[in-house]
């Protein structure tokens, strides 16, 4: 089973999103901080990441710049309100494989990890 990190504050949205892709055949872990998202990635070899950006310690992407400087390439999708083009292009700027605004259609989650082309957990 293929297994992901939702790095996600709002509780009621991560325990839709967690239901949504448990629901898919998707093992979930979800985190509420940048600092215990970077403790389970030292932790876990996880198949992808979705991550929100306005997190209580921090903007998301600077752990996303974190993971990528420390040679870390797990496929991730930021998920945000942040939905300016200029946001967007920081987002895939820091290493994002995909950014998708919300509000957002959970079953589009769910065909990201589920589909033929993403048996890598890449994206697409």
């Amino acid at each position: 089973m293929s297994r992901i990190l939702l790095i996600e504050d709002h509780d009621r949205l991560a325990h839709l999103m967690c239901k949504g892709l448990v629901g898919a055949g998707i093992a979930v872990d979800v985190v509420d901080r940048i600092d215990s998202a970077w403790a389970a990635v030292q932790q876990i070899p996880y198949q992808a990441l979705v991550l929100d950006r306005g997190l209580p310690d921090g903007d998301g992407l600077l752990f996303l710049k974190k993971l990528r400087n420390a040679g870390l390439s797990v496929p991730c999708l930021v998920l945000t309100a942040r939905d300016a083009l200029h946001d967007r292009l920081e987002g895939l700027e820091a290493g994002a494989d995909d950014y998708l605004p919300k509000p957002f259609a959970m079953d589009e989650i769910c065909l990201l990890y589920t589909s033929d082309a993403a048996d890598d957990m890449q994206c697409v």
